[in-house]
């Protein structure tokens, strides 16, 4: 009798640990390509297919989740430096409060910083490897990194899987002066796109695992087309990119 109640406790305790190991979906990546992990703008469809590839997108597209990594609005993009746009324009960013133009310091962008046991949310996706160099374009200011292994609830195979997360120089905690810092509205959009995607528990659990920003340094932005802007800094941000 001592026997059977000892295998039926193992059988309620035990085997569902393992069968929860069975239930791993497998997350390929085709040949030619690497795996991304998004956790901000990244996270909507909409931006990957109309900012990121300019294209439409038709790999897989999965929630996921990423450990060992907090995240917050502390990547700050100076804007003395030229800020580039989708349609391939450079400008710098001002607001406008009571009829008044303001040039914030920083604008304010998602990052993640290594934090051991915290998990995000996010989104896994596919890009061409070819691709990579105009992706870290995109992404000046951030550092580019793998996180194959970081990656919870899929087998990963066929290749590596990157996420990005801000150099050292670009990182900075914003207070609620909005003449030193700013995120845009038109970012929040984005991640309101994202989040009518995914659903309600998805973005429950943004919320949870986000670092909130003050309200008040939330603002709708505009752009001045810069004609001759300095390309100095933008240039020695490429190059710390090897391939």
């Amino acid at each position: 009798m001592k026997h059977i109640l000892t295998l039926i406790l193992y059988i309620v305790f035990f085997l569902p640990f393992g069968s929860c190991k069975e239930k791993l979906t497998t997350f390929k990546i085709p040949d030619g390509h690497v795996g991304m992990f998004g956790y901000g703008s990244l996270m909507s469809k909409k931006l990957i297919e109309t900012g990121l590839l300019d294209k439409a997108y038709d790999g897989p597209f999965l929630p996921a989740h990423l450990k060992d990594y907090k995240r917050s609005w502390t990547f700050a993009w100076p804007t003395d430096i030229p800020l580039y746009n989708v349609d391939s324009t450079l400008t710098k960013d001002y607001i406008l409060i009571s009829g008044d133009t303001i040039y914030p310091k920083y604008l304010h962008y998602l990052n993640i910083q290594k934090d051991p046991n915290t998990v995000i949310n996010g989104v896994l996706y596919i890009v061409p490897t070819s691709d990579l160099p105009s992706i870290d374009v995109w992404e000046l200011g951030y550092e580019r990194f793998e996180v194959t292994d970081l990656i919870q609830g899929y087998i990963i195979e066929g290749g590596p899987v990157f996420a990005y997360k801000a150099l050292p120089d670009f990182m900075l905690v914003p207070d609620d002066d909005y003449r030193q810092n700013v995120i845009e509205l038109s970012y929040w959009r984005i991640l309101e796109d994202a989040f009518d995607y995914w659903g309600e528990e998805f973005e429950a659990e943004y919320k949870k695992t986000t670092i909130p920003f003050d309200p008040a340094i939330l603002y709708e932005t505009q752009k001045i087309i810069l004609s001759d802007p300095r390309m100095e800094k933008l240039e020695e941000l490429k190059s710390k990119f090897k391939y």
